[in-house]
């Protein structure tokens, strides 16, 4: 509550709560997981959070009286993992300049909206300001893998501005959530919405029973885009208005403006039903129809393709090529470097198409081998979007520092093959990861720390290791409490004896330049 500067590092930690009491008791939906209200600069990182009674995490308003602001700012979540969570994955309410990667929204389910993750501010006066989602995976949520649910915002409130980028989607939603069933849901107040923009960019649905999306929206509110996109097994379930892409007239009962206001470019859309790629429900006497909708799609389906504009179309311009079936694409994977070191930047390869189309194509690939995702290194996205006349397209893994001594730890990089994508010999990378705490080789000194700590795992006692000749050492519990000081160090042991066996915190200050460091000890 009103909180700031707090980094909370959760690389293979876990926050768990007892959801079947929750479902015993059907009383549950804001037991959350992390909880931020109108919180500043925050950073969470590496956490699963699982099992809770409402959202892995909500970013919200502050509810204490004298609260100096209505939203949360400058909050970075990475590499967590949502998963099995009652309301939603993560909620957001109200926030400015939030950035979420490398992050999984899964198994949702217990209560409405069910969402991976849903934008949905209580009031006019609430925000969503320069929100980035990128590099992220959300699947298997009861309800929507992103919803905009802006029906409480107006022309008033300040102007939206969202971009979801590289995030993945797929077999979200269940028949069993009210709410409209699709992968992307987006709202406003149907009549005077919120302004701004939503941008979606190189991002992948597939293996959905339902619309890619769904919205009801005026053309007078935000704008919403879509980019380089790629809608793969879509509206599998043969239910009415069960098309790719289906758009619904705001308001049924009072004068509204047209509804619309979207932009495709460079989309492709492979499904089987035999229904238009894109549909809409209107209704004339409370509105005009559609209204600013223009587009470019690349559709891939046996039966005749087509669009429905409805009767009144305005601003409307739709153009697509329509294709029977999915020629495979050959790929590979290709990297310069083979063997990486821990305090490297990141894992960088190529995945390279055997020819270009004038259409963009999605590649998946998974993730195998001795070193573990999300704790040796980043939460990837899985996919890579080669965009249309392109051949090669580069996707990066950062490595995280975990200060442990693994000794050189394998990461195996797998093309996935499809109807759609092939992997040829070279459809998989053997890749490794060594310990800097365990290799001397290849190491750049000035990308070294100040100091090393050694043994460690200890057990009574530990070395540091240094060329700074003054320097101060602090020891932390994992309550955060400082339990030992050591000053006027020389070269003699630090003692750890007498203290219980776990995980430790040692905070090293270099006391010519007063420069921490943060190195976790394991006592044994």
């Amino acid at each position: 509550n009103d909180g700031s500067n707090v980094h909370i590092i959760g690389y293979g930690a876990q926050l768990i709560m007892n959801k079947q009491e929750y479902i015993d008791l059907a009383d549950s939906e804001f037991r959350h997981g992390i909880c931020l209200n109108s919180a500043t600069n925050i950073r969470i990182e590496g956490l699963s959070i699982s099992d809770t009674g409402g959202d892995g995490v909500l970013l919200t308003r502050s509810f204490r009286p004298g609260s100096s602001k209505n939203y949360c700012e400058n909050v970075l979540i990475k590499n967590c993992r949502f998963t099995n969570n009652y309301r939603q994955g993560m909620s957001v309410t109200s926030a400015k300049d939030l950035t979420v990667l490398n992050c999984e929204f899964s198994d949702t389910k217990g209560t409405l909206p069910e969402d991976g993750i849903d934008f949905e501010p209580d009031n006019p006066a609430e925000r969503l300001e320069n929100i980035l989602v990128k590099d992220c995976r959300i699947f298997n949520n009861f309800g929507n893998a992103i919803q905009l649910a802006l029906f409480m915002m107006q022309d008033t409130s300040i102007d939206v501005s969202i971009n979801i980028e590289n995030t993945y989607m797929a077999n979200n939603h269940d028949p069993s959530n009210t709410f409209d069933f699709a992968e992307i849901a987006a709202t406003d107040n149907g009549s005077n919405g919120v302004d701004g923009f939503v941008n979606f960019k190189n991002c992948f649905i597939e293996n959905s029973q339902w619309s890619a999306l769904y919205a009801s929206k005026t053309v007078e509110s935000y704008d919403l885009n879509f980019s380089n996109c790629v809608f793969k097994d879509v509206s599998n379930d043969p239910v009415p208005l069960n098309n790719p892409i289906f758009l619904e007239v705001t308001d049924y009962f009072n004068q509204v403006p047209m509804f619309g206001g979207l932009n495709f470019t460079d989309c492709v859309i492979i499904y089987d039903e035999d229904i238009p790629f894109f549909n809409l429900f209107e209704n004339l006497p409370t509105s005009e129809g559609l209204g600013n909708v223009t587009g470019n799609f690349f559709i891939f389906n046996p039966n005749d393709a087509g669009f429905n504009a409805g009767e009144n179309p305005q601003g409307v311009n739709i153009t697509y090529e329509h294709f029977d079936s999915f020629a495979s694409a050959e790929l590979n994977l290709s990297t310069a470097q083979m063997e990486y070191l821990e305090n490297d930047p990141y894992i960088s390869f190529q995945i390279n198409l055997d020819e270009s189309r004038n259409f963009p194509i999605a590649a998946s690939y998974e993730y195998s081998g001795e070193a573990t995702l999300g704790l040796d290194y980043d939460r990837g996205r899985g996919f890579s979007i080669i965009p249309a006349m392109e051949n090669t397209v580069s996707d990066t893994i950062s490595i995280v520092q975990d200060e442990l001594a693994e000794g050189i730890e394998t990461l195996i990089i797998s093309g996935i093959n499809d109807a759609c994508v092939q992997f040829g010999q070279d459809g998989v990378l053997p890749l490794s990861i060594n310990d800097i705490l365990t290799s001397s080789s290849r190491i750049n000194t000035a990308e070294k720390r100040r100091f090393r700590i050694h043994p460690n795992p200890a057990i009574d006692f530990f070395h540091i290791e240094t060329s700074s000749i003054n320097y101060e050492v602090r020891l932390f519990n994992a309550f955060g409490q400082a339990i030992k000081s050591y000053k006027n160090i020389s070269s003699e042991s630090l003692s750890i004896s007498g203290l219980a066996s776990g995980w430790y915190l040692v905070e090293i200050t270099d006391l010519s330049n007063f420069v921490s460091e943060h190195h976790i000890l394991l006592k044994n």
